[in-house]
């Protein structure tokens, strides 16, 4: 009698039950497929943000460590011109030890460090192009923020990093000034992310 009981409990799936399970399948697949561009592209933004972020700690850990990427090096940084090359940042060598860059604003193969030589100016590591990831991809702004000023300020981001401590410099920062953040955005969809730096070289990325 009790196993009698139990099969009279169970029942089949019925036809609509399928159609229906289906169907929400269906517009689940519609909506991803028609979305997964722009999935794509908020990951592209990411990942760069993300990128940009270890690359400051990168400069900055080069500024710990006082390797010696070529001769004569007095410490690192990470240097972006938003008007001239929005798609770019790079990481630099300071030669001559002012805790700025003073290179080619450009950023042209020719200023790339080499061991092979002395370098006479600040030289470039590495030249980072953020339209790698995505195409609509550019560094918008850089972003002041502290006790005084919370606004839009400069064309240009410096932040220099020297031996032992490693000394952090962020270059034309205002009085009052707390953070900056370099702002990354999508040209496609417009969405941003924000890589905040402040004056003891904690990276937040948001």
């Amino acid at each position: 009698m009790v196993f009698k009981h139990i099969s009279n409990l169970e029942k089949g799936i019925t036809l609509i039950e399928i159609i229906v399970v289906i169907f929400i399948i269906g517009i689940f697949s519609v909506i991803l497929v028609s979305d997964f561009p722009k999935i794509q592209r908020q990951f592209a933004l990411s990942r760069a943000a993300y990128k940009l972020g270890q690359d400051i700690r990168r400069a900055e850990d080069l500024g710990l460590s006082g390797v010696q990427v070529a001769s004569g090096i007095k410490g690192y940084g990470i240097f972006l011109n938003t008007f001239l090359v929005p798609n770019q940042y790079i990481i630099y060598a300071d030669v001559n030890g002012d805790q700025k860059y003073n290179g080619n604003f450009l950023f042209t193969d020719n200023d790339i460090c080499s061991q092979a030589r002395v370098p006479t100016a600040d030289c470039v590591i590495e030249k980072i192009d953020v339209t790698k990831e995505n195409p609509s991809l550019q560094i918008k702004k850089i972003f002041y923020a502290g006790d005084v000023i919370n606004s839009d300020v400069g064309k240009y981001l410096d932040i220099n990093f020297s031996p032992p401590d490693p000394t952090v410099k962020i270059n034309e920062i205002p009085d009052g000034v707390n953070k900056v953040g370099i702002v990354l955005e999508l040209r496609v969809d417009s969405p941003t992310r924000t890589v905040w730096v402040n004056k003891a070289g904690m990276i937040e990325v948001k």
